[in-house]
């Protein structure tokens, strides 16, 4: 959604896009609920060509429900925004249901308060898998996919300690807690501008939550080693690897070529380089040259249902039937990448998702086709690594989206078995 949003913002005036992202961020964020509201305001819903009006109306709802937006400013704008449209014959209808919500609109949302849309402000199919493969945690996992995400960053440790960090960021009257998972992770009180970050451009800092940068602290590279990204994008572990280990031989793919921009900056503001692959990482033809690598980070494009809190949007855009087709597409990456480990080496599955079929069943289907392939504890490599996060599952260990920590993600470590 991020990146949608960045293709459009280049015609918004800078000091607006702040409220550009709280409107989108923030209809995505409370979609289910406005939609259920909006849908039993209307006595017939908009036409598929009036889809703009509709995204309109959710506007205009969302201002009077969760920001300090004027009502009559709220009415008046969406009123307005008709007109600017082209569609003057909706004026009357969108006044008169706004005006409708800013008299009863504690009613309506009572009489709704059963649905699941309203009660967990989440797709109902959702809430249905949640609750069926996370039955204790379901409380937990709405909580925190509902709320705006803490600001994480992972100190550069080879560039400065995070204790030095933390004292610089203190020095700036930036406070900050240290994660208790990733020993580079650092959780700030209150959320800044990237620019705000002490040496943030010379590399010393960057945003990524702490759940993900596991990836690196649970492989470790190490000099000289010959490591795999696969699947890359936007860059994160893949300079996070680097940070534990500049001189590795680091190949990163990613099949988009946009996102492949977002590799080469992020790189590039860190200071270190990588051989870099544009291609799908599941067609070897396409990229690789023969020559095995000893340690790979896959992490595997998933239905994110771990980090709803930072994409929103998937409370909109996401489908049962995309579950599906991103298992079978996961398959196919592992089976492949698989080919190109070299024996004893290491790869680290990882997904976003809290979706046991993109997770531990996943790499169960994998063991039970790859004889050479085996299950090893996720601190195999790294000794010092804690491994008290998440919960152990049949495979791996799954972490849940924490209102004040990190994201949801998976992994399992997998080693080659020699011949």
């Amino acid at each position: 959604m991020s990146t949608q949003l960045a293709r459009h913002q280049t015609d918004v005036a800078s000091e607006h896009i702040p409220l550009l992202k709280e409107l989108c961020f923030g209809v995505c964020r409370q979609y289910p609920k406005l939609n259920s509201v909006a849908l039993s305001l209307l006595s017939h819903p908009f036409e598929e060509k009036d889809t703009d009006l509709y995204a309109t109306l959710l506007l205009g709802l969302y201002q009077l429900s969760y920001m300090n937006t004027p009502d009559h400013a709220a009415v008046n704008e969406s009123v307005e925004a008709c007109r600017l449209l082209n569609k003057d014959w909706a004026t009357k209808l969108m006044n008169a249901v706004l005006r409708r919500y800013q008299r009863e609109g504690d009613e309506i949302i009572a009489s709704l308060e059963s649905m699941p849309s309203v009660e967990y402000n989440q797709p109902k199919w959702l809430v249905k898998r949640f609750n069926k493969h996370w039955p204790d945690q379901l409380e937990e996992i709405i909580e925190a996919s509902n709320t705006h995400p803490p600001m994480c960053i992972r100190v550069n440790e080879s560039a400065v300690s995070r204790e030095t960090y933390q004292t610089q960021l203190s020095e700036l009257g930036i406070k900050s807690n240290a994660g208790e998972f990733s020993p580079s992770a650092l959780y700030l009180r209150n959320a800044v501008r990237v620019s705000e970050l002490p040496n943030f451009e010379e590399g010393f800092s960057s945003v990524q939550d702490e759940a993900a940068q596991l990836s690196a602290h649970i492989l470790l590279p190490k000099s000289g080693e010959k490591v795999l990204d696969a699947c890359a994008a936007p860059g994160g572990k893949t300079g996070h690897l680097l940070e534990v280990a500049k001189d590795i031989e680091l190949t990163a793919v990613e099949l988009e070529p946009w996102r492949m921009e977002k590799i080469e900056s992020n790189l590039e503001r860190l200071g270190y380089s990588a051989h870099l692959i544009c291609a799908d990482a599941g067609d070897l033809d396409a990229w690789w040259e023969g020559e095995q690598f000893d340690k790979i980070l896959l992490d595997v494009p998933c239905s994110a249902t771990g980090v709803i809190r930072r994409n929103p949007d998937i409370k909109i855009n996401r489908k049962p039937a995309d579950i599906n087709e991103l298992v079978e597409i996961q398959r196919e990456i592992v089976n492949q990448v698989w080919k190109t480990l070299k024996p004893n080496g290491f790869l680290l599955y990882v997904t976003c998702s809290l979706m046991p079929e993109e997770n531990e069943q996943q790499i169960h289907q994998f063991l039970e086709s790859q004889l050479d392939a085996n299950e090893v504890p996720l601190n195999t490599i790294n000794e010092d690594l804690s491994i008290e996060w998440g919960i152990p599952v049949s495979h791996g260990r799954q972490l849940f989206p924490s209102l004040e920590g990190h994201d949801g993600f998976y992994y399992c470590l997998l080693q080659k078995i020699s011949a």
